[in-house]
């Protein structure tokens, strides 16, 4: 255990640790045969997670599992119970798929625990013995449960580091990126566009509110924001009274297209109570390649953005000029 925290404190690799975790239980255990498996949360996908001598009369030509026992699928499935043994397996109907491997290698027991990563996956371990072998049920629970540990630290360490990057990179109220992170990202919107000749647009929205922004109030706006764009275009939030979008355009006009789409959405009387909403927002936009970097766009769009004097709407920033719409850009 103190060699599985120490592992767990440094955060090694996931393959590590559930290698570690294995090797341990197969110490425990030196007179049983332990399977490791995982499958799907729908008991549909299943794989072994090792394979030896041993287990691969289980697996067919191409490395997959031949078929599954139905006790083995119901204990799956049943994760309100995740320890279980079952004896004489050998002539009980539910193992019969796997009559063979057991008749062949004189599996009589087998001890069975799980353990769910809470990302779709379930991992099982089916510890096999032999009737001569045969281990104390109170031994065997003790070995169950010190894998079950395990698992249980090592799948929420997997968890805490995932929650850690997440928070790093964005705001917990919103779901929304932080700046720092917005920046980068828009960095490489910015080298793909330069090397593909393609258009990018910036957008600053600026909240008219004085007050303090209300994280539920934000959130939904945040929501809007979200659904008027593509999945991989950007939103962050830059400041308490600011936020800002990045997203790839192919025409100039598209971007006043997902802006008037944004105001539309918030007009309607699902947010006729969000104060945040009702105090009205600005919205600046400006163009790559007009502007060559984020600095420079982020200045053009903030411009714009304030050119409105607290009037809801957008206005539209080209060559330090401001327009209503994209259609007044070539007019003389």
């Amino acid at each position: 255990m103190p060699q599985m925290l120490q592992l767990l404190a440094k955060g090694a690799l996931l393959s590590t640790l559930l290698n570690c975790s294995k090797h341990k239980l197969q110490s425990q255990l030196p007179n049983a045969y332990c399977l490791f498996i995982v499958c799907d949360k729908e008991c549909l996908q299943w794989r072994l997670q090792y394979t030896d001598s041993i287990n691969d009369r289980l697996l067919n030509v191409n490395g997959q599992l031949i078929s599954i026992p139905q006790a083995l699928i119901t204990f799956a499935a049943s994760p309100s119970c995740p320890k279980r043994h079952d004896v004489d397996i050998q002539t009980v109907s539910s193992w019969k798929h796997w009559q063979p491997f057991l008749q062949d290698h004189g599996f009589t027991d087998v001890s069975m625990v799980s353990v769910s990563d809470d990302q779709g996956s379930i991992y099982l371990m089916l510890a096999f013995q032999r009737e001569k072998n045969r281990l104390e049920d109170e031994l065997m629970m003790l070995a169950l449960d010190a894998y079950e540990a395990w698992l249980c630290a090592i799948f929420e360490r997997e968890k805490a580091d995932h929650l850690l990057l997440e928070d790093s990179h964005r705001d917990p109220s919103t779901g929304l990126l932080r700046r720092y992170s917005f920046e980068n990202s828009f960095g490489i919107v910015l080298k793909d566009s330069r090397r593909h000749f393609q258009r990018a647009a910036l957008l600053s929205i600026l909240l008219h509110s004085s007050s303090k922004v209300n994280d539920a109030e934000l959130k939904a706006l945040a929501d809007v924001m979200s659904d008027t764009v593509r999945d991989n275009d950007l939103i962050a939030h830059y400041d308490e009274h600011e936020l800002v979008m990045g997203i790839r355009i192919q025409h100039l006009e598209d971007a006043e297209v997902v802006a008037a789409k944004l105001l539309k959405s918030l007009s309607c009387p699902e947010f006729s109570k969000n104060r945040l909403v009702r105090g009205g927002l600005s919205i600046g936009i400006a163009f790559y390649p007009e502007h060559s970097s984020l600095e420079s766009l982020y200045q053009a769009a903030s411009f714009a953005a304030h050119s409105l004097k607290n009037i809801t709407g957008y206005r539209l920033e080209f060559h330090g000029e401001c327009y209503e719409s994209s259609a007044g850009f070539y007019t003389l």
